[in-house]
């Protein structure tokens, strides 16, 4: 929010126009206090700088003073913070900001302040002491999107090296609307802050009053660090960002079965980052035992009851997540990180059927992956591979670019790497991925002659 836009809400407070002021503290705020203020663990009471951005005469400033917490609020509206300090019978000083057009009120023990400034212009030098949590109900999708990078740029300069950010958004369809709120994906979201945050997806909740029941509420947490790769797709599947699956047998699956079987009726098949795919019953049903993992535990469930399954569900704190089983123990899926498997969990299996996993993870992790997968396979073993090729340089997935030389490089100390086929595939890319080429590259991967 720039300054040049200060106008526009000092108009809609002065014509009453502050239909998004709750007179209640928010009850997302409440129902998520674990999550900003960080103690669920230990029950230590614990004492937060909390940063309010955009906050008005919010309620929730007054909650969380009473707490014990230090609040920082800031607010580009003088008649709202005057407001707020008459409204709750606080007394406040009022001093101008050095440097900075506005002033500061202070509550007269100092544990509550109000920035009454554009918050672009807020400082870390201003504002004395660094922030380790932050409650935005909406105020990132309150300010012009273009001035997005800038706001979590500011933000970033106030925060200390720990801390946890309470985020509530708001996401609806494509041109449904125009102004405020703006509307903002989750993946929006990721790139915003996905760079110095680990990015916890909550909840989607229908939109509240004001807004349209149709619209969305995300609710995202995030702490210092690095995003967790399991809670990236915990994300999209619970905001229905999961194209990828089917319920159906993938295509390439049925086309190659006899490459993965090599004429048995019973084979051992291990399926990575298997979501719940059609593929998993597919082989169950063809008599094949089937493991697989997947990282978002939810979804395994899911797949049991859908498929009318029964099952058993058994804890494994070991690898903070659940083994689901058949009663059978034909179809078994490991509900954890993948990289918290061991060979002992998932035992010797005769064939891997990859729809898309080693394009899907980390670059990084690739390395890993595979030696993970040298020590499941039997001696004999038969693996299908499916990976996408294009230019990087302008998407970098998931799916991510799998040059065939790396294929070749990864499974070289114990495979033989051979291409099934390849297909251009640049229409579906264009129209998914905005790209101008895209190829699709169908491997088989033998155990090394040598």
């Amino acid at each position: 929010m720039s300054t040049d836009k200060i106008s526009v809400w000092e108009t809609q407070w002065q014509k009453g126009d502050i239909s998004f002021h709750l007179a209640e503290v928010n009850p997302k705020l409440l129902d998520n206090m674990d999550e900003l203020i960080g103690c669920e663990k230990t029950g230590e009471k614990v004492c937060r700088n909390i940063l309010v951005p955009l906050c008005g005469k919010s309620r929730d400033l007054i909650h969380l003073h009473g707490l014990g917490h230090n609040v920082v609020g800031c607010e580009g509206v003088e008649q709202a913070c005057t407001e707020f300090f008459s409204e709750n019978n606080i007394e406040f000083t009022r001093t101008p900001l050095e440097g900075i057009d506005g002033s500061l009120f202070s509550s007269a023990d100092g544990r509550l302040r109000l920035f009454q400034c554009d918050l672009l212009a807020l400082t870390p030098e201003a504002v004395g002491t660094k922030i380790d949590a932050v409650w935005d109900i909406q105020s990132l999708v309150s300010i012009n999107p273009r001035d997005r990078k800038q706001y979590v740029r500011t933000l970033r300069s106030l925060l200390a090296e720990e801390f946890r950010y309470l985020l509530v958004t708001i996401e609806y369809e494509p041109f449904a609307h125009l102004g405020r709120p703006h509307s903002i994906s989750y993946n929006a979201v990721k790139e915003l802050f996905g760079s110095f945050s680990n990015v916890k997806f909550i909840a989607q909740l229908p939109a509240q009053a004001p807004w349209k029941s149709e619209w969305k509420e995300n609710v995202f947490a995030m702490v210092g660090g690095v995003e967790d790769r399991v809670q990236y797709w915990q994300a999209r599947w619970a905001t229905g960002q999961s194209q990828w699956n089917s319920d159906k047998p993938h295509q390439y699956l049925v086309k190659y079965l006899d490459v993965l079987t090599a004429g048995s009726s019973n084979c051992k098949f291990f399926l990575p980052l298997c979501g719940k795919a059609g593929d998993l019953m597919y082989l169950y049903k063809e008599g094949h035992s089937v493991t697989g993992v997947e990282g978002v535990p939810f979804v395994v469930e899911q797949f049991f009851r859908e498929n009318k399954l029964d099952y058993e569900k058994i804890s494994m704190p070991e690898v903070k997540g659940w083994k689901f089983k058949t009663k059978d123990g034909r179809l078994c899926i490991y509900a954890c990180d993948f990289f918290s498997l061991t060979p002992a969990m998932v035992g010797e299996v005769d064939a891997v059927y990859d729809r898309g996993a080693l394009e899907a993870i980390n670059v990084c992790d690739r390395p890993g992956y595979v030696k993970l997968m040298q020590q499941i396979i039997g001696k004999e073993f038969r693996y299908v591979l499916n990976a996408y090729e294009y230019d990087d340089s302008c998407f970098q997935g998931p799916p991510r670019n799998l040059p065939r030389d790396e294929v070749f490089n990864l499974f070289a100390d114990f495979a033989e790497v051979d291409i099934l086929e390849e297909a251009d595939k640049s229409d579906e890319g264009a129209d998914k991925f905005n790209l101008e080429w895209m190829v699709k590259v169908m491997y088989t991967i033998k155990p090394s002659q040598q």
